[in-house]
């Protein structure tokens, strides 16, 4: 069936368009018979069948064939990042992160402009304990997107690492000014403020993470903590009692009892508002 045949059996059964209907659904169907070009292919012909090649079998978790065809893609054409690039993706599949790196470097020697490449070799520098490497293309990729949570996150976590706390807490309260929603700025912000003693800032961040994310257990377990160690027993049971709760085989359920016992000895309580005697089982 032609791209006009739906058009003309409207017609042959007299249904009726306005013109510009008509004008606009002939431009649009004839568009469809028109080969879009495509720029990649334009500018690298042989070498791009070899990368469409690559990504099918990297799809399919062939990646030593996929390899064969990345490299065969840059026998053609030395200068193409995105077989760089799928070379470094199918050593990261494969385990070998040094590997990844190396291809990586190659991708930004050829396009050091590309935010995702600095984010996937500080990923992998991260990974092999090469902080400042990692540090160092991290910046580069937000310098690149000055919006981009994922940097900012990335490089957070790393910066943590060194314990360069007021560097990882201006980037937490940079990606939350970005993007408000992002859950996990609150939980590590709020576990940055509580390593350091800040527990009224540490019980906003935890509080304001659990109001919008209710059924997220590691929200009020940071706050229970927080609520501990601020001396505020009385809240800090509850919080722990919602988490068990949430949460009653999760692996912090002997601390959490313990705690619980412990908080409401301090307290003065023989027993729990269930009645239920206090017993620390040693």
């Amino acid at each position: 069936m032609s791209s006009n045949e739906p058009l003309q059996s409207a017609q042959q059964q007299g249904i009726r368009y306005s013109s510009k209907l008509m004008t606009a659904l002939n431009r649009f169907t004839g568009g469809l018979s028109t080969e879009v070009a495509n720029p990649l292919k334009t500018k690298y012909g042989k070498a791009y069948d070899h990368l469409i090649s690559g990504d099918t079998h990297r799809y399919r978790e062939e990646i030593d064939v996929a390899i064969s065809y990345y490299r065969m893609a840059l026998e053609h054409r030395h200068d193409f990042t995105e077989a760089y690039l799928g070379i470094a993706k199918c050593f990261r599949r494969k385990g070998d992160t040094m590997g990844a790196i190396q291809y990586l470097n190659k991708a930004i020697e050829q396009n050091n402009f590309r935010k995702e490449l600095h984010l996937d070799i500080a990923k992998c520098y991260a990974e092999c304990g090469y902080t400042a490497k990692s540090i160092h293309h991290y910046e580069r990729a937000i310098k690149l997107d000055r919006n981009s949570v994922e940097a900012r996150f990335g490089l957070a976590l790393v910066v943590e690492t060194t314990e360069d706390f007021d560097y990882a807490i201006r980037l937490y309260l940079e990606i939350i000014s970005i993007e408000a929603e992002f859950l996990p700025a609150y939980n590590n912000l709020g576990s940055i403020y509580m390593r350091i003693g800040l527990y009224d800032a540490a019980e906003s961040l935890f509080r304001k993470l659990v109001a919008k994310a209710p059924e997220f257990s590691r929200g009020h377990l940071g706050l229970a903590i927080t609520l501990d160690k601020a001396g505020k027993r009385a809240d800090a049971i509850e919080c722990y009692q919602q988490v068990m709760k949430m949460r009653p085989s999760s692996k912090n359920t002997d601390f959490i009892e313990k705690r619980i016992i412990q908080l409401n000895k301090e307290l003065g309580r023989t027993k729990t508002r269930r009645n239920t005697t206090l017993v620390l089982v040693k």
